[in-house]
């Protein structure tokens, strides 16, 4: 039971991801035992899904050991190497546009956040 209800999970989580993939998305790719990713996740993480950003581009939250391992949907798409926890990566059309490594607070994390945004809206407005 147990086997089949990981399985199911899995293949959920796997479906989600892929669907996320195709529009713009925020990968947050984290470790459960990760200080700054715990500090994210209480400071930002309880509120970024009522925020106007979250519409613009939803979490999809992934966890480090998955990523090393290529246990993710994301594993052919054109997405660096993370080394660390947190990282952010902006995803559109499994192509990574920005990123932002670490995390020291939440106001830092909004700055970069509208950077991201910024260049975002700067590339899709180009001739």
């Amino acid at each position: 039971m147990i086997s089949m209800r990981s399985t199911f999970l899995t293949l959920l989580t796997t479906t989600l991801l892929i669907s996320y993939a195709q529009a713009d998305d925020l990968l947050y790719v984290f470790a459960p035992d990760c200080g700054a990713c715990n500090r994210f996740d209480k400071e930002v993480g309880t509120i970024y899904a009522k925020t106007q950003e979250a519409r613009a581009l939803p979490l999809v939250k992934v966890q480090f050991d998955q990523w090393q391992r290529g246990a993710h949907p994301l594993t052919n798409c054109a997405i660096g190497p993370v080394l660390g926890t947190p990282t952010f990566i902006q995803v559109s059309g499994c192509k990574e546009l920005d990123r932002i490594t670490g995390y020291s607070n939440d106001e830092l994390f909004w700055i970069a956040l509208k950077r991201m945004e910024n260049r975002s809206t700067a590339a899709s407005s180009a001739p």
